[in-house]
């Protein structure tokens, strides 16, 4: 086997592996997608988000967790994700909860029974797919066309294949080509591209970047945001129990604009604030981490989507015969060359 496609199986079974370790938990029901109905989470989770929740035990949550738990009022099928804000020990563990964007907390208490379990993961806007997919006109170019396609094609081939002399000469002719055509990376076009784009989303980023690191937060203290990009800014407490208690502990700024975030006095604390142009709950995480985390993530996901896009640029299909005529093509010349200096 060859070096390249032993690269190629490699990555296909790295790949298959990493897909089939992600879908496991879905399969055994330690893990569940939802879709995202109302904005009392926002901006952390959008209407329309897809969110995972992973199965834990009540013992395991804490104070600014966010859960998904069945719906006090009893309506079946309807489950309800806010952030726990306070919780009371005893037989059972009861949590008070709250949404983000809602200014007073919930005015029911939950059982630890009641919590189904903990938001682990969000995938953007995904959760409007089912609704797109109602679109007369959009249905048929991404359903029923492909569908169409794929039969009309299967339909050529069973027709093709009726006649076995034309069977094996279209065999032949397939042979030949595979053989002619080959994809090559343009190691040089590849690098540059990665370092045109990574230089320019660096810019972006920077140019956009707001405080970061460790500070004190006083009382009341005020981010401004004078630049061209909404802002996200996370405060993460070198005490995480003092979280709940920094009011508005994260957050977006929209351009030329400023928020006060009000914090018991001297707590010392991390700050990350980067353009808004990941989901708010990657930027919360990744923030927790390593306060510089989710702007290097920003630039390293953008490039490598830029670079992905340019992909027929720096991979292009290569064929061996027009390679052999160019060869052929430069040995006239350069005999030519070779001939008139003589002459």
């Amino acid at each position: 086997m060859k070096k390249k496609e032993i690269l190629h199986t490699t990555i296909f079974l790295l790949i298959a592996a990493s897909l089939v370790n992600a879908l496991i938990p879905f399969f055994t029901g330690s893990e569940e997608p939802m879709i995202v109905l109302s904005g009392s989470m926002t901006p952390v989770m959008l209407p329309g988000d897809t969110i995972v929740v992973r199965s834990v035990s009540p013992n395991d949550l804490a104070v600014g967790d966010v859960v998904a738990f069945k719906d006090p009022g009893g309506k079946p099928d309807t489950l309800i994700t806010h952030r726990i804000i306070s919780l009371e020990e005893g037989e059972e563990r009861i949590f008070q909860t709250k949404g983000d964007a809602n200014k007073a907390e919930d005015d029911f208490k939950v059982p630890a029974s009641n919590v189904v379990g903990k938001l682990i993961f969000i995938i953007p806007f995904v959760g409007y797919l089912p609704e797109i997919s109602k679109n007369n006109n959009i249905f048929i170019f991404t359903v029923v066309l492909p569908a169409g396609l794929i039969i009309f094609d299967e339909i050529r081939t069973l027709i093709l294949y009726n006649n076995p002399a034309r069977a094996r000469k279209v065999e032949l002719e397939r042979k030949k080509m595979a053989r002619r055509i080959s994809y090559i990376i343009k190691g040089k076009r590849l690098a540059a591209f990665i370092i045109i784009s990574g230089l320019i989303f660096t810019g972006m980023v920077t140019l956009n970047l707001g405080e970061n690191g460790p500070i004190v937060l006083e009382k009341e203290y005020t981010i401004e945001n004078s630049r061209s990009l909404p802002l996200v800014y996370v405060f993460t407490p070198d005490d995480s129990g003092q979280k709940i208690a920094i009011n508005f502990w994260y957050g977006v700024v929209p351009p030329a604009n400023e928020t006060q975030v009000i914090a018991p006095e001297n707590t010392p604390a991390t700050i990350s604030s980067v353009p808004y142009v990941l989901p708010v709950f990657w930027i919360i995480v990744l923030a927790g981490i390593n306060p510089y985390l989710p702007a290097v993530v920003e630039i390293g996901l953008y490039t490598f989507l830029s670079t992905l896009l340019l992909i027929p640029l720096w991979y292009p299909k290569s064929s061996i015969g027009r390679k052999s005529k160019k060869i052929k093509a430069r040995r006239l010349v350069a005999q030519w060359k070779r001939t008139f200096h003589l002459v």
